[in-house]
């Protein structure tokens, strides 16, 4: 019961992402690059009181699945400010289903003709996100959270063909805060941009939350859980991060999602659902998450 436990408040932790993300000032960039230091220090520590090393990336994998983390978690940041937190969580979890077209081409697996069913359900229910009026900003919002979703398919891929270890995916997370940082760090040397600074209390405390809570100690909730429970409970128990994090945002700000994308979400969520119960795949599980 502990392990279920784990895995719902680690589910619940990262649904709170959205809300903060919008509520905090900070631009996108900005956001992502402070969050993502507390979150690594936050990860070695943790890693640390575990007992265990982060080792330092040396495969070709190794790395791939760090900068897939770090583009990731910057995308979603991006899709969170700029369009609705539900636009932005639930084509992002449009992931597993890129996992389905990807993965016979990438891991030589075999296509089931019957899973053509899922991927046209899921993608019906993404191109109703793009239904309706939608500005700049939002459909370029929209469009970021499409890329989130294609890097964590990635992401979801390189940790099973790394055998989806605890190590391996600690290692991702870790470093890819630290890469996602340093990557700024230069982008901002190469141009004229600047890095905005948490202003106020209620704005660091926002930005300590966001990397030590919501992406620190939900990951080490996440692995504790993820080695005693099997890759359907993980997948159901965590489709309750895109369920919540329009709510959390709502409950704070108002903002509420158009009618065509709560249809587009029951679409996206029911085929994800759908394809775990019937064919209790192994890569759909939650097997990192921003």
């Amino acid at each position: 019961m502990r392990f279920v436990l784990a895995m719902v408040a680690a589910a619940v932790l990262w649904s709170t992402g959205g809300l903060f993300i919008k509520i905090i000032s900070l631009d996108a960039m900005s956001l992502a690059t402070w969050r993502s230091v507390v979150a690594a220090v936050t990860l070695f520590v943790l890693a640390g009181l575990r007992g265990k090393r982060t080792r330092f990336p040396r495969t070709r994998l190794a790395w791939l699945a760090t900068l897939l983390y770090a583009a990731t978690l910057l995308s979603f940041v991006f899709a969170t400010k700029m369009t609705t937190a539900a636009n932005a969580i639930f084509l992002q979890y449009t992931a597993p289903i890129y996992v389905l077209i990807l993965e016979p081409f990438l891991m030589k697996t075999r296509f089931r003709p019957r899973e053509i069913v899922y991927v046209a359900i899921a993608l019906g229910g993404m191109a109703l996100f793009f239904v309706g009026k939608l500005d700049a900003g939002g459909m370029a919002g929209n469009l970021q959270a499409l890329a989130s979703g294609v890097f964590f398919a990635g992401l979801m891929i390189t940790m099973r063909l790394q055998h989806g270890d605890d190590e391996a995916r600690w290692q991702a997370v870790t470093f890819g805060n630290l890469v996602l940082a340093a990557g700024v760090a230069v982008y901002l040397l190469m141009t004229p941009g600047t890095l905005a600074y948490p202003s106020g209390s209620s704005e660091i405390g926002g930005v300590l939350y966001l990397g030590i809570v919501q992406i620190g100690i939900a990951y080490a909730l996440f692995a504790f859980a993820i080695a005693r429970l099997g890759a359907l409970e993980s997948t159901l128990m965590g489709m309750i991060e895109p369920v919540l994090n329009p709510v959390w945002v709502f409950l704070g700000t108002g903002e509420q999602p158009a009618a065509w994308a709560f249809l587009g979400a029951t679409l996206i969520v029911g085929a994800v659902v759908a394809r775990s119960v019937i064919e209790k795949p192994p890569d759909l599980e939650p097997s990192l998450h921003p």
